[in-house]
């Protein structure tokens, strides 16, 4: 039975427009990865969205067998939801956001070392583990529960705001923003980044992040110009 009954369920959805200052510079990035060196279920969290960008509920859906170590890949096909007090994995909202995504070494590294935390855990569990399919759970293997994971990196971004020199409001949400936001500044195309975000359009992305691509824009043309105007 389909355990959404007739509920609106809370599922993970793009947010306001109006969001984008809740975004990571470079430098405070850099620092977050530094932080969060020493291992711990919390830790892979957001340190895989940051590399990759997925929503928070995409990551807590993510199975073993959705990524591939050789290929560097990972399919991104379900998303964490919740209805009537019960968890459960569906489909993501449009057809673009079911996509293939790659990740790199350090990314594969970053799982591999957490498989091998987690499989100790289940070791010490035993049978009463719930969810062996799932990349990340709670320390008995049952659903890592979002509002959980919320509540988690808001207190830990209380906790080290001026570790990370931060004077604005930073979500979870806010590490795609993050991932975007980086992906820009590197000059890559706005159709790959809508492509990788999983956005229904390539226009939501660029309303989404219009600020930031125009910048971008600005920063490209005096290159060239600058460019052309060097050569003797």
């Amino acid at each position: 039975s389909n355990p959404c009954g007739g509920a609106v369920w809370k599922e993970i959805t793009e947010q306001e427009f109006g969001e984008i200052e809740n975004v990571l510079d470079l430098q405070q990035a850099q620092k977050l990865m530094q932080m969060l060196e020493e291992y711990s279920p919390f830790n892979t969290i957001v340190k895989l969205l940051m590399f990759t960008g997925m929503r928070s509920g995409e990551c807590l859906g993510l199975r073993w067998d959705s990524i591939d170590f050789e290929r560097k890949t990972i399919f991104i096909d379900k998303t964490l939801s919740y209805a009537n007090n019960i968890w459960f994995l569906t489909s993501p909202k449009t057809p673009r956001s079911t996509r293939t995504i790659s990740i790199d070494d350090n990314a594969v590294e970053l799982l591999l070392k957490h498989k091998e935390e987690q499989d100790k855990q289940k070791a010490i569990v035993g049978d009463a583990w719930q969810h062996p399919e799932l990349v990340f759970t709670s320390c008995t293997g049952h659903w890592y529960d979002r509002s959980l994971l919320n509540t988690q990196f808001r207190r830990y971004i209380d906790r080290h705001k001026e570790d990370l020199n931060l004077n604005h409001k930073l979500t979870i949400h806010g590490l795609r923003h993050t991932n975007a936001a980086l992906l820009l500044y590197a000059g890559e195309d706005i159709e790959n980044i809508s492509a990788h975000l999983g956005h229904a359009s390539s226009d939501i992305t660029s309303r989404v992040y219009a600020h930031m691509y125009a910048e971008v824009k600005v920063r490209m043309a005096k290159t060239v110009s600058s460019a052309l105007l060097s050569i003797k």
